[in-house]
């Protein structure tokens, strides 16, 4: 028998098992002192089947070697001598069951995988789901602010070279709050950001509100105390500026 038939043929893996006649194993030890690559088989077939005892489920190239044993116990077990047969068959038995039970924990490794999957899916969606009811009631909130009686509305026009720019202010002076419509601006350059000012008119005195992130929520929510007479918006380094820079006003509006 060649190497590669003797590979094939599930002696080898008998042959670790020990459940074949003397005779046979003395032929196969031979053949095994001899070959280089059967010993590494013999190895292979070892290291398989110490990892199914241990229940670690089979790779590739040791279910080959599961399905040689269980193809070769069939055929002995209908083919051999009955005496040999019996003194194994529990033996090769536990054998089979264990290859069975590795195939079990095979197929319920990948289940649980894909449970692992939904779960993590169903958790974004969860997380999106919040996201969405967050923005859903942030924005009945802000509806609920603009169709208030005191809400007054404030147009905010550009400013000289900034004339394409605009934005809108509600502001409520018995909240005293002030929601500003940004998405009338132009992206902020890097490292820098837009700046919301209450204005006092007589004389012209400015007030920080707060630095404007334009991200993808354009209405922006202000605290304003201040006895408010109009709004300007300027660009202004990263983290704002603790008085306006004229030549970066972008947009101003007068209360009526």
């Amino acid at each position: 028998m060649t190497v590669d038939e003797l590979k094939n043929s599930g002696d080898l893996e008998a042959y670790v098992c020990g459940v074949l006649t003397r005779e046979q194993s003395r032929e196969i030890s031979k053949q095994v002192k001899k070959s280089d690559e059967l010993q590494n088989e013999v190895q292979n077939i070892e290291d398989a089947y110490f990892k199914l005892a241990a229940g670690i489920s089979p790779s590739i190239d040791e279910v080959k070697i599961y399905e040689n044993l269980r193809n070769y116990i069939k055929e002995t077990e209908h083919g051999s001598d009955s005496s040999n047969w019996s003194q194994y068959l529990g033996w090769a038995a536990a054998i089979l069951l264990f290859i069975g039970a590795g195939y079990f924990f095979h197929e319920n490794t990948n289940l649980n995988e894909q449970l692992v999957d939904t779960e993590r899916t169903n958790d974004i969606l969860n997380t999106e789901l919040d996201q969405l009811d967050d923005l859903n009631a942030d924005y009945q909130e802000a509806l609920a602010f603009i169709k208030d009686k005191n809400t007054i509305k404030v147009n905010l026009a550009g400013q000289g070279d900034f004339a394409s720019s605009s934005a809108v202010a509600f502001h409520n002076p018995i909240s005293d709050k002030t929601y500003v419509d940004v998405s009338g601006l132009p992206e902020a350059p890097e490292n820098m950001t837009y700046q919301l000012w209450s204005l006092t008119l007589n004389p012209l005195s400015p007030t920080d509100l707060g630095v404007v992130s334009i991200n993808e929520q354009k209405f922006v929510e202000f605290d304003n105390s201040f006895e408010t007479q109009a709004f300007g918006i300027t660009l202004e380094n990263a983290g704002g500026s603790e008085s306006p820079t004229l030549e970066k006003l972008y947009t101003l509006g007068v209360i009526e």
